[in-house]
């Protein structure tokens, strides 16, 4: 059997490095919607102060970018087998994604920054938008796990765990369409828009996870 030499063992650990900063971005993707979701349903919502979101986004999209020429270094520097080809440009699409998942929840505390001092939510569909909110912070730390663990069992889970936010974000545009809605079209038009960030959210992670899975372990290791 052919022993990897110090240089394998050197971009082996590199990639490993890569999956926990990678792991981490998602982790803070989560935090992120989580604060959004405050913003705009949380008890200070129309009050809360979004400063904080919108400096982890951008903190969320240096990293993300500095994380990208990193995997480009390991592309051009480094000759990796099928499995690492796989796995580094897999990370390079997952970093996107997960950076379009900051962005989105992003999107949602923006919605907050546009009606202060009034609330977005109406206080009855409050708890739905905290129930979203919560299924997306949850949904990017399962991929954050599946992606520090390299678990691509974890990583399939994902997408039947963003079944729950599909099906609240149908309801919600049922109710807003409802000729029954009384709050107006204003509230339902950024409803509207809250609810598609909260799928796009979800989507993005299933994207990134389904990525992760459809990886094939490297075999030289």
């Amino acid at each position: 059997m052919d022993v990897p030499g110090p240089h394998r063992f050197d971009y082996t650990a590199e990639l490993d490095r890569v999956r926990v900063a990678l792991g981490e971005l998602a982790a803070e993707a989560s935090r992120i919607v989580t604060a959004a979701t405050a913003a705009v349903a949380g008890p200070d919502a129309g009050r809360a102060d979004t400063a904080a979101v919108h400096a982890a986004l951008q903190s969320l999209q240096v990293r993300s970018r500095k994380l990208d020429d990193e995997l480009v270094v390991l592309l051009a520097c480094q000759n990796p087998v099928a499995g690492d080809l796989q796995l580094v440009v897999a990370c390079l699409r997952i970093a996107t994604g997960v950076e379009r998942m900051g962005e989105l929840a992003d999107h949602i505390a923006a919605t907050a920054d546009l009606r202060r001092p009034a609330p977005v939510v109406p206080a009855p569909l409050r708890p739905t938008i905290t129930h979203l909110g919560r299924l997306c912070g949850d949904l990017a730390d399962q991929l954050a796990a599946a992606i520090r663990k390299d678990d691509r069992e974890a990583a399939r889970q994902v997408e039947d765990a963003d079944d729950q936010i599909d099906q609240i974000h149908r309801r919600l545009l049922a109710t807003l369409t409802d000729s029954a809605w009384p709050h107006g079209i204003q509230s339902a038009v950024d409803l509207t828009l809250l609810s598609r960030y909260y799928e796009r959210f979800g989507d993005q992670a299933v994207t990134a996870a389904r990525r992760l899975a459809g990886i094939h372990p490297a075999t030289n290791r």
